[in-house]
């Protein structure tokens, strides 16, 4: 969940959800939903309460964690799993680290707490702050039953560093590794129409692939390519899987021609 006005108004692109949603992917997760959100409080609710009935078992938000007054997330946080906001004594200590520093580097005139800054050491109750190593306000990582969210900064330098520091938290909630295994091939037609029968009888003939066609502009040499994504407990299963779809669609592909 990307969380801000701006990306709303197409002032700010969103780069951060795709390149999580990569990430995840490569751990071998499954990204069931990305979505852009307001900076409200009960609009962020909706969406983690709405992941939870669904039975997600991690959200992960980026933006809205900073000092201004449209610094909103974790209030969203707090609202959705009905917890109070309160200081984190380490989340504290963590900001009163990184404005010292600042200070000492002439970044800022003056290292003191102000509201601003205590504003982002106030974390849902039963949070734990996540290390930032780029900027002031920490991520913040809660685990609820089988239920799991990272709260992320929106700036995409900060948004990585925290999401690394995180990712030994990440793995222990996203269950038994899986592999992705992705292959771009040629169909030797230019017709997705006519593509599109080949792939779905691929589909329902290999079970754990996915296969999707890479449109483009139509034109007399056009050679779509399709993408064949393969998830198995394994890597050599994933290798195999691409294998056996691969040639199905070749052959798929030579009935229809």
């Amino acid at each position: 969940m990307a969380v801000g006005r701006e990306l709303l108004t197409g002032r700010t692109v969103d780069t951060n959800s795709a390149w999580i949603a990569a990430r995840l992917t490569d751990l071998g997760a499954f990204v069931a939903r990305i979505v852009t959100v307001d900076d409200d409080p009960a609009a962020i609710a909706r969406e983690i309460a709405g992941a939870r009935e669904r039975g997600v078992a991690l959200v992960i938000t980026t933006g809205g964690l900073g000092p201004t007054l449209d610094d909103r997330t974790l209030a969203g946080v707090a609202a959705a799993l009905e917890r109070g906001l309160v200081e984190h004594p380490a989340a504290l200590a963590f900001v009163a680290r990184r404005y010292a520093e600042l200070a000492a580097a002439n970044a800022v005139a003056d290292p003191a707490l102000t509201p601003p800054r205590r504003k982002m050491a106030c974390l849902p109750e039963g949070a734990e702050p996540v290390d930032n190593a780029v900027g002031t306000a920490p991520g913040v990582f809660l685990l609820d039953g089988t239920h799991a969210l990272l709260a992320l900064p929106g700036v995409p330098a900060e948004m990585r560093a925290v999401f690394d520091a995180a990712l030994p938290r990440l793995r222990a909630c996203l269950g038994a590794p899986a592999h992705v295994v992705e292959r771009e091939v040629a169909s030797g037609s230019g017709d997705e129409s006519v593509i599109t029968v080949a792939v779905e009888r691929v589909m329902g003939a290999v079970p754990g692939v996915h296969l999707k066609s890479l449109a483009t502009a139509f034109a007399p040499d056009c050679d779509l390519r399709v993408r064949i994504t393969a998830r198995a407990a394994t890597r050599a299963e994933a290798e195999a899987r691409i294998a056996r779809a691969a040639e199905r669609l070749a052959a798929e592909l030579a009935r229809l021609s």
